[in-house]
């Protein structure tokens, strides 16, 4: 036994303690020994409000944010509460759970800082609405748990606010439609423990909050909760190890973050630990990941089911402050200096008040803040390197190896995304629609998004890249003057190729140069492929094309083989797809190629009179 040991000295690690101070009914009500008294307690405590009123008055990006954000929440007022509805694209309860989730975090959040009683008597009635649902569709859970942190934070942000009976009915709703439900899926044969995504950050946060917010009246079902979760938290959070890459992409690490993040921070400030969890190895490098996949203009790097949009971040600012990591805030305060609206919907980001309430004052630039010019993370095998920070015109590649079994990701290794000169040149077309049918099942690979031929990298006869395919990066390297990357991909055609590497560089911080040696097991169909939303001019012998962007232009040359041309050809996605409109495939074709070749392709400006550099193998291409 340790009853010797205060709770916050009891570090998690790997699996649940079967031994503890107190139980009830198997559940370790010790959990809750440190739980603060009293309401609000989850994320932000009310002494924390002060510096940021302060900060509304005398920082002009806090005071242009607290005015956009109090204009939306205007809106709202007139607006009618939600209802039980199931469609999207998945059909389930997701975007009605998401839209009840912008409300009241704005509005209640908003109620904290001016005390608007209108902005309260919104949520709450928002709240009520949800806890008259049905259920909260527990068959997808992320609805369940989304609806479960948004009710628990209103009833936690507004509890001197809600009458005695409002904060039965909601406390109500938060245990019979969030937290049984989530016990049962949580429990040894529920389907909660058999996820190895995202899931399990947002399922585990959400109930987490609901959990701590009404641990005073539901102990045993609370303790229950917070217990369960810290396995699989654990398990999951392994997965930004050893450097805080993100194996589903920028989109998902958003989504995976901010509800990891809140499941900290919640922790924190209602029990005062959050025993061990974020000194996960990698954890606070993760912030770093979401700065390299983000490209000079604020276009996202679309990598598996992303998209180029880029939504704000508030946990950025909660992970510069716990890792002493100032860096990240800089990097958030340029995101948040653009209106944090949802570019598809034009609503609030849901988690935009907490922009507000996370933000820390500006202390530099990211200009002098000595960031280096590329990262690479080695688990999932992806490289980012640039000519430069805050500069809009900058030259940029973001590049991936990595896995085909990782979830959300398309058959896209050897892919890459371009810009420079103030525009995106190589795309990616990221995701389609998750409605299609069997989109994450038996046909996923069928559809032009996910398979080989829709991304930046070679096709061999016109087939997929392998399921079980991996592809490490093997060099990488940054410099003033000379960033490279290169991936081993001889096992994305195990059947066609005996070897296939494929290196970028990007040298005197304007040229870029793709490079792939192929050496094929048999005579092979070699198609080179370059999405891109330019128009295309191919000079007359083949080897050279212009693109062209509004008033900016890029040069592609062929420098090897000798014999290559571009072909430029439209994309047409067939129906029920989503069109791809204005995309072009820029090709190399090489057919009934049975030798090694050397597949070498420079980008830089038109007006650049700066001589390549000379071709070398890649094993020669060294830091």
């Amino acid at each position: 036994m340790i009853k010797s040991l205060p709770v916050a000295a009891v570090i998690f690690i790997g699996t649940l303690a079967t031994t503890a101070l107190s139980v009830e009914n198997g559940t370790d009500l010790n959990l809750l020994q440190t739980l603060r008294p009293g309401h609000p307690r989850l994320l932000v405590l009310d002494e924390e409000l002060a510096s940021v009123k302060e900060l509304i008055k005398t920082d002009p990006t806090v005071k242009a944010l607290y005015q956009q954000l109090q204009a939306q929440a205007e809106k709202i007022l007139h607006e009618p509460p939600l209802t039980y509805k199931i469609g999207g694209d998945e059909h389930n309860l997701l975007f009605v759970s998401r839209d009840v989730e912008s409300r009241v975090w704005l509005l209640a959040g908003l109620y904290r800082l001016n005390g608007d009683r209108r902005l309260a008597a919104r949520a709450r009635d928002e709240m009520l609405s949800a806890a008259s649902f049905p259920d909260w569709y527990p068959k997808h859970f992320l609805d369940t748990a989304e609806m479960t942190a948004t009710l628990s934070v209103g009833y936690d942000w507004l509890f001197d606010y809600l009458s005695p009976q409002e904060r039965l009915t909601i406390r109500q709703a938060i245990v019979t439609k969030g937290l049984d439900p989530g016990i049962a899926g949580l429990s040894p044969n529920g389907t909660l423990l058999h996820k190895h995504n995202n899931w399990v950050q947002v399922c585990n946060g959400g109930l987490a909050l609901g959990a701590l917010a009404v641990a005073e009246d539901e102990k045993n079902k609370a303790a229950e909760i917070i217990g369960l979760s810290r396995a699989p938290m654990t398990t999951i959070m392994t997965l930004f190890a050893p450097d805080g890459g993100f194996e589903e992409g920028p989109t998902y690490w958003n989504y995976a973050t901010i509800y990891n993040v809140c499941y900290l921070a919640a922790l924190e400030s209602a029990l005062g630990t959050d025993f061990g969890l974020s000194q996960a190895t990698g954890f606070a490098n993760t912030g770093n990941y979401r700065m390299q996949t983000i490209g000079p203009f604020g276009k996202g790097v679309n990598f598996g089911d992303a998209g180029e949009e880029v939504s704000s971040a508030p946990q950025m600012l909660w992970l510069a402050r716990k890792f002493n990591r100032p860096e990240y805030a800089l990097h958030e305060h340029e995101i948040t200096s653009k209106p944090v609206l949802d570019a598809k919907h034009q609503k609030p980001s849901r988690f935009a008040i907490l922009e507000l309430l996370w933000y820390r004052p500006d202390i530099g630039s990211l200009g002098n803040a000595n960031l280096p010019s590329g990262a690479k993370f080695d688990r999932i095998a992806a490289a980012f390197v640039r000519s430069a920070w805050e500069d809009p015109n900058a030259v940029y590649i973001g590049f991936k190896g990595g896995s085909s079994r990782s979830s959300h990701v398309h058959l896209d290794l050897g892919s890459f995304v371009l810009d420079g000169f103030g525009e995106r040149w190589a795309i990616d077309l990221g995701a389609d629609s998750y409605g299609l049918p069997s989109y994450f099942g038996r046909l996923r690979w069928d559809y032009y998004r996910t398979r080989t031929e829709g991304h930046n990298t070679l096709t061999i006869d016109n087939q997929n890249e392998d399921l079980n395919a991996l592809a490490p990066l093997t060099a990488f390297s940054t410099a003033a003057n000379r960033s490279l990357a290169v991936a081993d991909l001889k096992t994305a055609y195990p059947n066609n190729l005996a070897d296939w590497q494929r290196g970028v560089m990007l040298f005197n911080r304007c040229q870029v140069l793709l490079q792939d040696e192929v050496r094929p097991l048999k005579a092979v169909d070699i198609c080179w492929n370059f999405h891109t939303r330019a128009t295309i001019a191919i000079a007359g012998n083949g080897a050279e094309a212009t693109l062209s962007q509004g008033t900016s232009r890029l040069l592609v040359r062929i420098l090897s083989p000798s014999n290559a041309k571009f072909k430029a050809m439209a994309v047409n996605v067939p129906a029920p797809q989503r069109p791809a409109l204005g995309v072009n495939n820029l090709i190399i074709r090489l057919p009934h190629t049975g030798t090694s070749t050397t597949i070498a392709v420079l980008f830089l400006s038109p007006d650049d009179k700066t001589p390549p550099p000379p071709l070398m193998p890649l094993i020669q291409w060294k830091p």
